[in-house]
C-alpha cells in the first residue's frame, strides 16, 4: 500500500490544501516540516478521520476544538442565526496491489435549535482498468468492510504514532495491552481463524434448518422442539463463553489497578507502613477465605449424609411395633447355624434332638431373616449413625464458625486501615485509596458474575447433552438424521482444530514478532545492557511491552538451573519460551522517557517487519505492505538512542511519511536527508488561524 495524496477543504486548520507523497525505492520518506503548532498532529489524525472517522474530544489539549470544522468556520455558525450550512472534507488517494482508491469523508455543519449540529457521509471509489474512475460507494457498512481488507482500523494504532500514543504503548496497565493486542491479532491473522469459526457456525446453523425441516415434515414434533432447543443450548454456551472472557479481561485489569494502586502507595511515605500491613491482612483474608470454603463444603456434605439425624421417629414407631419381640442382642440366624454345627452346645451338653428342634424353629425368627428382627438391627444401626454424624456435623460447624469470625474480623481491619488512609494521610493518598475501594467494588462484582456465568454455561452444557440423546432416541432410525448428525460431528471436530491451530499460529507469530522486536530494539537503542520483550504467555501480562536487564536476566538463569528450579519447570512442560518470560517478569525494568519513545518505535518497526515478511511458503499467514506515519520521532531522543532512530528510521517500511519540526530535524538531517524524495513545509498564518504548505 503505498500513500499519493490527501486533499483538505475547512478540515480544522487546512482550509484548502493537497500535500502529496512522493517515494521511490531508494528514498522512501516523505518529509512533512513545520514549527509546533503547524499542523503535523492535525494532519497525521486526519488520516484516521477520514478512513475510519475520529471522536476529537479524545485528543488531548484539544478540547476548545472537539470537531473537525475549522474552527473559524464553526464559530460563525454558533454566532450568525442565518449562516449556510458549511461543509468539511478529507480525500485521501492511495494504491494497493495497483489499484488506486479515492476515500473521501464529508461532514457537513449547521445550525438547529441555537445548537451546532452534523453529519457524516463517505464515499470509497477506484480506478478500473480503463483508467477510468468507479461510481462511489457510499454506504458506510460496505466501506468499512471493503477497507478492512487493506488497512484495518486497529493497525492504525501500530503504523500510526504521534507522542502521546508512543507514551501509551509503554504504560503499564489496559489501555497499551489493548492498543498491542489489536495491532498482532490483525497482523498475526488471528481475525481469519474467527472467520473460519463464524463460517462453521453458519454451516452448523444451516444443517439444524434442515433437520427442523425434516422432522416437520415426518411430523416428529418432538424432535423438532429438541433441536431448537439445541440451538438455544449452544448459543446460550457461546454467549457465556464470550461473557466469561470479557469478565477474565476485566478482572485482569482490574487486578493490574490495583496493584498499580499498592505500588503508589507504597512508595509514599506516609502510606508505606499501612500498606505493607494491609497486603499482610489481605494475603490472610485470602488464606481464610480458602478454609472457610473448604469447611461450608464439607458442613454441607456431612449434612447431606446426615439422613440418620431424621430417623428418630421411625426408629421409636420401628421399636414399638416389635417390642412384644425378646431377643438378645447379637444373636442372628448365623450365629445359631453356627452353633447347630457343633457335636455339642456351647454350654457342654449333648445335642439332644429336641434342643436341634428348638434352635431350628428359632432360625425364623431371627434376623436377618425374620423382619422384626432385622428392623430392630437396623433401629440399633441408626442410633449410632445419628451420633456419630452429630458430633461429625458439630466438628465442622464450628471450624466454619471460626473462618467466618476470623473474617469478619480481618475485614474490621482492612477496615480501620482504609478509614486511615482516608483521614490521616495525605491528599494523594486518600485518593489512591478511594480508587482502590472502588475498584476492590468492582473486583467483587465481576467476580460474582464471573461465577453466574460458569455456572449457567455448565448447566446449559449437561442439558445440551441430554437433549441430543434425547433427541437421537426420538430421530429412530432415519438415515437423513444419522448424516446430518455425522456431518454436525464433523463440524464439531473441525472447529476444534481451527481452534487448535489458531492457538498455534498466535503463539508461533509472537514469537517470530519478539524476535524481530529483539532485532528492532538492538539496531535503535544504544547499548545499556537492556533486552526488550513482549509477553505472551502469562495471562495477566499478555501483550505488555517491557524492558528487562540482560546481567540481572543471565543472574537468575543461572541461579535457577543450579538450585534445580530450571529442571523442575522443563519437567513441568513448560517450554523454553515460558521460561524466558518468567525470568523477564521477574527483572523488569522502569523506562525514561526517551527510552520509552525507543521502545515504542522498536515495537512499530517489529510489527511493519513482521508484516512485510515473505510467506510464500506459509499458506496461513499474508504479507502486507502498509506505510508508517509518524510525528515528532526525534524529540526526547539523545545520544547514540537520537542517532539510531535517525539512521535506521527509513528501514521501518517501504513509505515513510515523517513529520518534524526544524529544530528536531536539524540534528539528525546528516541521517534522514540521503532518504527523503519529497519535502512539504507546512506555514501557519497565525491570524486567520489557517495551514498553508510550500
Amino acid at each position: 500500500m503505498k500513500i499519493n495524496y490527501i486533499k483538505y477543504h475547512n478540515y480544522r486548520c487546512f482550509k484548502d490544501v493537497t500535500v502529496k507523497f512522493d517515494t521511490t525505492k531508494n528514498k522512501n520518506i516523505s518529509l512533512v516540516m513545520g514549527v509546533n503548532g503547524s499542523g503535523k498532529t492535525e494532519m497525521l489524525f486526519s488520516f484516521q478521520w477520514v478512513l475510519y472517522g475520529l471522536n476529537f474530544k479524545s485528543l488531548r489539549e484539544k478540547e476548545e476544538t472537539p470537531y473537525s470544522l475549522n474552527s473559524a468556520l464553526y464559530h460563525q455558525l454558533e454566532v450568525d442565526r442565518h449562516a449556510n450550512s458549511v461543509d468539511c472534507w478529507v480525500e485521501l488517494s492511495f494504491t494497493n496491489k495497483g489499484t488506486e482508491y479515492f476515500m473521501k469523508r464529508t461532514e457537513t455543519f449547521w445550525r438547529s435549535n441555537d445548537k451546532v449540529t452534523s453529519n457524516e457521509k463517505v464515499e470509497l471509489s477506484h480506478t478500473e482498468t480503463n483508467g477510468e474512475r468507479t461510481i462511489p460507494e457510499t454506504n458506510k457498512d460496505v466501506v468499512d468492510e471493503l477497507l478492512s481488507r487493506i488497512i484495518p482500523k486497529s493497525i492504525l494504532e501500530g503504523i500510526t504514532f504521534d507522542g502521546e500514543r508512543m507514551k501509551k504503548l509503554n504504560l503499564v496497565g489496559d489501555q497499551s495491552i489493548e492498543t498491542i493486542k489489536n495491532v498482532i491479532s490483525l497482523v498475526t491473522n488471528e481475525k481469519l481463524f474467527e472467520l473460519c469459526s463464524g463460517e462453521i457456525k453458519d454451516v452448523n446453523g444451516d444443517i439444524r434448518k434442515e433437520k427442523m425441516r425434516i422432522n416437520r415434515q415426518a411430523g416428529n414434533a418432538s424432535a423438532e422442539e429438541l433441536i431448537n432447543e439445541i440451538g438455544e443450548l449452544e448459543d446460550t454456551i457461546e454467549e457465556k463463553t464470550i461473557s466469561l472472557h470479557g469478565v477474565g479481561v476485566n478482572l485482569d485489569r482490574v487486578n493490574n489497578k490495583i496493584e498499580e494502586i499498592s505500588t503508589k502507595l507504597s512508595e509514599l511515605k506516609d502510606a508505606e507502613e499501612l500498606e505493607q500491613k494491609r497486603k499482610g491482612i489481605e494475603k490472610d483474608l485470602q488464606r481464610v477465605k480458602k478454609s472457610f470454603e473448604q469447611n461450608t463444603e464439607a458442613f454441607y456434605k456431612r449434612l447431606s449424609d446426615g439422613y440418620a439425624l431424621v430417623t428418630d421417629q421411625l426408629i421409636n414407631d420401628v421399636k414399638q411395633s416389635i417390642e412384644n419381640i425378646d431377643i438378645p442382642a447379637g444373636l442372628t440366624v448365623e450365629a445359631v447355624k453356627s452353633i447347630l454345627k457343633r457335636p455339642k452346645c456351647i454350654c457342654g451338653c449333648e445335642m439332644s434332638s429336641d434342643v436341634i428342634k428348638h434352635l431350628t424353629d428359632m432360625l425364623s425368627t431371627l434376623p436377618p431373616d425374620n423382619i422384626s428382627s432385622t428392623l430392630l438391627y437396623m433401629a440399633n444401626q441408626f442410633e449410632g449413625e445419628k451420633k456419630r454424624t452429630g458430633k461429625l456435623l458439630k466438628e465442622a460447624y464450628a471450624l466454619m464458625k471460626g473462618d467466618e469470625e476470623e473474617l469478619a474480623k480481618l475485614k474490621v481491619q482492612l477496615s480501620n486501615i482504609a478509614q486511615s488512609l482516608v483521614t490521616n494521610a495525605s491528599e494523594t493518598v486518600r485518593e489512591l485509596g478511594r480508587e482502590r475501594d472502588e475498584q476492590l467494588q468492582l473486583h467483587g462484582r465481576l467476580t460474582q458474575d464471573e461465577e453466574r456465568f460458569e455456572r449457567e454455561k455448565v448447566m446449559a452444557e449437561k442439558r445440551l447433552k441430554e437433549a441430543k440423546a434425547e433427541l437421537e432416541a426420538v430421530s429412530g432410525n432415519m438415515e437423513q438424521q444419522k448424516i446430518l448428525n455425522a456431518q454436525q460431528e464433523i463440524l464439531d471436530l473441525f472447529k476444534k482444530a481451527i481452534d487448535k491451530i489458531g492457538e498455534r499460529n498466535s503463539e508461533l507469530s509472537l514469537l517470530s514478532i519478539n524476535a524481530y522486536l529483539s532485532k528492532a530494539y538492538s539496531l535503535l537503542s544504544e547499548d545499556t545492557g537492556r533486552g526488550i520483550y513482549l509477553c505472551q504467555h502469562e495471562k495477566k501480562e499478555k501483550y505488555r511491552l517491557v524492558t528487562y536487564v540482560k546481567s540481572k536476566y543471565d543472574a537468575m538463569l543461572t541461579a535457577w538451573t543450579n538450585s534445580g528450579q530450571l529442571k523442575t519447570l522443563q519437567d513441568e512442560g513448560l517450554s523454553e519460551s515460558e521460561i524466558h518470560e518468567k525470568i523477564v517478569l521477574r527483572v523488569v525494568e522502569g523506562k525514561s522517557t526517551g527510552q520509552s519513545k525507543v521502545n515504542s518505535l522498536a515495537f512499530a518497526k517489529a510489527i511493519l517487519d513482521y508484516s512485510n515478511e515473505d510467506r510464500a511458503t506459509d499458506k496461513l499467514k499474508v504479507s502486507h505492505d502498509y506505510p508508517f506515519l509518524i510525528d515528532s520521532p526525534f524529540t526526547e531522543l539523545s545520544g547514540k538512542n537520537l542517532e539510531n532512530v535517525a539512521e535506521y528510521i527509513h528501514t521501518f517500511a517501504n513509505q515513510i511519511i515523517l513529520m518534524a519540526d526544524d529544530k528536531s530535524y536539524g540534528g539528525v538531517a546528516p541521517y534522514v536527508a540521503p532518504q527523503v524524495n519529497s519535502l512539504t513545509k507546512l506555514l501557519k498564518n497565525e491570524k486567520e488561524g489557517i495551514t498553508y504548505i510550500k
